[in-house]
């Protein structure tokens, strides 16, 4: 701005000279002729030398004088004007920089409308204008300066085609009107009402469609030049940008909420259906345990029965055979044979109903408890399968829920069976240890071992890992078994008692 100022002082003084200077070199040539020449020297007045003296200092420099200085006027007027049209593009650069950062800094539409209206009005030097949205197919009021309230009540909504601003928003055409009072179908509008005499209308362009109309307007007549035009259409186009992005924010803010809601159902969904699945789980839980509970009352049933009833049938046979055979004493040799192979087979039978009936139901679990009914079976078992096993016992041991007892006995006995049948082992070793919280069991012997990772669910069900977990589960327990070719297997089980 100071270099405009610069200039147009510049010229001011050049304008100045341009009348002082030539008038000031004549009366001095004139002088200097009349004096040298005629006073001085003696010639006539009219004499040639004196005539060549006054046409040259007295015309000739003036002239040539005054010429030059109109052309540095008219020089420095040109240079003037360009740095008056350079600081006229560069405020509008700058006003259109203002609007943009506007745009991307603010997702606030009616502020990016406010900020662009003012800006536009001050670098115009206008006090009037409006900025009118497309909304329902009509123009919308949405940022006014320098009209009256009575303006914004009643013309808040234009028709598109009425009007200045409803025509530019119709046919998408900037329309300039240098005095509005001399147009015959707009004199009667409310823009003539407000007293406005120039007006200037420029559509509000996004990259596809026509979305408003900014309109300027001075109660004193102007022409609007090409760079008012060419300021104006350029602001239309920055506010479009700033309407389509506060569009798509607007429609990503729905689209996130409709997101949000989708997954706020789906959430819900998944969590009824965790509840669901814990829910069944918890039955599934509950069937095992009672499934459990009626295999061990079945087989706590048949053991009793067959202690009560079979066994001792069993044993009054031998007692009956005894007498038949301390009675025919005189026949010993034809009935002797027959008795005694009875009283054999007799004492088979009581042997294997006795083991059946462990099997089936250990009554020294329901007597004394977990470790007794331990030691009982570690016995029978290295016996049976002349596997050596030893029995670590570590803690203070007590009775828990008998549930929990039978469990961990039957883990213990399909844990010994598989070594039994598939650890070829020489030696295994069961570790109790009770504590105050849980109770935790260990078998571990020194087989053949196998590969984890290899193993199939056949073979899973063979080795009866699935009942042992099952079991385990039952009882609220966690089982684990490491296991290595050539290595042996540990079986563990923890339980909590406490």
């Amino acid at each position: 701005m100071s270099q405009v100022s610069s200039m147009s002082r510049l010229t001011q003084s050049i304008t100045l000279m341009r009348r002082v200077i030539p008038l000031v070199l004549a009366a001095l040539g004139l002088g200097y002729t009349f004096w040298e020449v005629v006073v001085a020297d003696g010639f006539d007045l009219f004499s040639i030398r004196v005539v060549i003296g006054l046409i040259l200092l007295g015309i000739l420099g003036p002239l040539l004088t005054f010429f030059t200085l109109e052309w540095a006027r008219r020089a420095s007027a040109a240079l003037e004007s360009s740095e008056q049209e350079r600081e006229r593009h560069r405020q509008q650069l700058l006003v259109l920089n203002s609007i943009s950062d506007a745009v991307h800094q603010s997702l606030d539409l009616d502020a990016v409308l406010d900020r662009a209206l003012d800006r536009v009005l001050e670098l115009m030097r206008l006090e009037s204008g409006e900025v009118r949205l497309i909304e329902e197919g009509r123009l919308v009021l949405r940022a006014s300066r320098g009209v009256s309230a009575d303006f914004v009540a009643t013309e808040r909504f234009v028709p598109l085609g009425q009007c200045v601003c409803g025509m530019s928003a119709q046919t998408g055409e900037l329309i300039a009107i240098e005095d509005i009072g001399r147009v015959a179908h707009l004199e009667r509008q409310a823009c003539a009402c407000e007293r406005f005499r120039s007006v200037l209308s420029v559509p509000v362009r996004t990259a596809d469609r026509i979305v408003g109309a900014i309109h300027v307007a001075s109660r004193d007549t102007r022409a609007f030049d090409a760079a008012d035009r060419t300021l104006l259409t350029a602001i239309g186009q920055q506010v479009g940008a700033a309407i389509e992005k506060a569009q798509l924010h607007a429609e990503l803010v729905a689209l996130n909420r409709e997101l949000e809601m989708r997954v706020n159902e789906r959430t819900t969904e998944l969590v009824a259906a965790k509840e669901e699945l814990a829910h069944k789980a918890d039955a599934l839980h509950q069937v095992l345990v009672e499934e459990r509970r009626v295999e061990e009352k079945t087989r706590a049933r048949i053991a009793h029965d067959l202690h009560d009833g079979v066994q001792q049938l069993i044993i009054g046979a031998l007692f009956e055979t005894q007498a038949a055979r301390d009675a025919l004493a005189l026949n010993v040799d034809t009935v002797l044979p027959h008795l005694l192979s009875a009283q054999d087979l007799l004492r088979r039978i009581e042997s294997e109903m006795r083991g059946a009936i462990y099997s089936l139901r250990p009554l020294a679990l329901d007597a004394h408890g977990l470790v007794p009914a331990l030691r009982e079976y570690a016995v029978s078992f290295e016996r049976v399968a002349r596997v050596s096993c030893d029995l670590h016992v570590e803690g203070a041991p007590r009775r828990f829920d008998p549930d929990a007892e039978v469990a961990v006995f039957r883990i213990v006995q399909e844990a010994l069976n598989n070594v039994e049948s598939h650890a070829h082992a020489a030696r295994v070793d069961v570790r109790v240890h009770f504590n105050n919280r849980d109770l935790r069991v260990a078998i571990e012997d020194d087989g053949a071992g196998f590969d984890i990772d290899e193993i199939t669910q056949q073979a899973r069900t063979q080795l009866g890992l699935i009942g042992m977990q099952e079991r385990a589960q039952s009882v609220k327990g966690v089982l684990a078994v490491w296991s290595h070719k050539g290595e042996g297997t540990r079986v563990e089980l923890t339980l909590p008692v406490g």
